[in-house]
């Protein structure tokens, strides 16, 4: 389906006279230029699917729209960003437990072994998060899903998990 042309000409005024100010909004909301950028053209894509139209592209209640449009595309990026890190985050623990272990994490199927025996000290709860996450590999999302708990709730038992085994490590 087409837009109509006015539709068309208010996205290009909306571009026009918002753009910068979508920007700046996204950027202090990301402080990244390349996320902000990508937030401002989120936000534009989903004026256009749903088909967003004022009367007056410069009145406030449109200005109002498009700053809480930029806004939640803002969030839902640093959100998105957040739990990608936080996977990073749990990969760069998990090889400093190894290493702390004397594990290498290079070499998988060695290190699934030797971590075997540092997993099986841990409750089944935990064992399960941390053999999906650590050894399967799966994301939160899908973690949770297999596991039939909700991705918080992964999180959690990993966070305890890593206590637990830093723990029957030795260390605090």
């Amino acid at each position: 389906m087409a837009l109509p042309s006015k539709q068309i000409s208010f996205i290009e005024d909306c571009y026009e006279l918002y753009e910068q100010k979508m920007f700046r909004v996204a950027l202090a909301v990301l402080h990244d230029e390349t996320l902000a950028e990508d937030a401002v053209q989120d936000a534009f894509l989903q004026l256009i699917k749903h088909r967003v139209y004022f009367a007056k592209a410069d009145s406030d209640d449109c200005k109002r729209y498009i700053i809480t449009v930029i806004r939640n595309a803002s969030i839902n990026i640093y959100n998105k960003r957040k739990n990608e890190d936080k996977v990073v985050s749990f990969t760069e623990n998990l090889e400093a437990v190894c290493e702390s272990s004397a594990i290498a994490p290079d070499e998988n199927i060695e290190a699934e072994n030797d971590f075997e025996p540092l997993m099986n000290t841990l409750p089944e709860k935990y064992y399960d998060v941390v053999y999906c996450l650590a050894v399967k590999d799966y994301s939160i999302r899908e973690t949770a899903r297999r596991l039939g708990i909700t991705e918080a709730n992964v999180r959690k038992r990993y966070e305890r998990a890593k206590k637990m085994m830093r723990q029957n490590l030795g260390e605090t």
